[in-house]
């Protein structure tokens, strides 16, 4: 059956979109001010887009699959959640390696993602709508088919944004992320968590510096 949350899990449903926000105000703090902010503008505002459009999805699509398929809505369990951040790194490892390493993929899409400079919190989000429509229909179809609560996609979710935004505050030339952007793109690829596939398919860039989550 079709439906929409109620008026607690609709507010629920934007706390991964709360959380990009928040992890803007928080590492935005760490990085000094862009002088040329309108340059940078029509990055911040897609990304910020991006997001908001996140949370409306969370609602009247992500909630409604969740309900339709009959997964569980409230319960949350840790060993789900570390696993769920160790699924996305994962997606997100292939994704972007296919993105980079098929020329007319990276030429179509993926290179909007590389476009804003200099590399900033607030422009973490700044991508192509396809590409964003197709991760993240591969995410979602994942959480889906597998025992997961609609609680455990949010909180697993809000973590990758707030890492996400984290690994694009550039307090470092060889932060991991940061090389990625700036040095060579075709390393560094996992995110927004760890660094293992990059080290199992020697794609880890030597230069960068060892990287813990969460902290810029």
């Amino acid at each position: 059956m079709y439906n929409l949350p109620n008026v607690i899990n609709g507010l629920i449903s934007f706390i991964p979109t709360c959380a990009y926000f928040l992890a803007c105000s928080v590492y935005e703090k760490c990085v000094p001010v862009i002088k040329n902010t309108e340059k940078m503008q029509p990055y911040f505002n897609n990304s910020s887009k991006n997001m908001i459009s996140a949370g409306i999805a969370n609602i009247f699509l992500v909630y409604p699959l969740f309900t339709y398929f009959e997964k569980e809505i409230d319960t949350v369990q840790a060993k789900h959640v570390v696993l769920g951040c160790l699924m996305i790194d994962t997606i997100e490892y292939f994704w972007h390696a296919l993105y980079h390493n098929v020329p007319q993929l990276y030429s179509s899409s993926h290179s909007y993602h590389h476009k804003p400079f200099p590399v900033y919190p607030r422009a973490s989000f700044y991508n192509d709508d396809a590409e964003v429509f197709v991760t993240s229909s591969f995410i979602l179809g994942t959480f889906v088919y597998l025992p997961y609560s609609y609680y455990e996609y949010i909180i697993i979710t809000a973590l990758s944004y707030f890492a996400t935004v984290c690994d694009h505050t550039n307090t470092n030339k060889n932060k991991f992320h940061i090389l990625h952007h700036t040095g060579n793109k075709n390393t560094n690829f996992q995110q927004p968590f760890f660094t293992f596939w990059d080290h199992v398919f020697y794609t880890y860039n030597q230069k960068s510096k060892v990287k813990i989550p969460f902290i810029p």
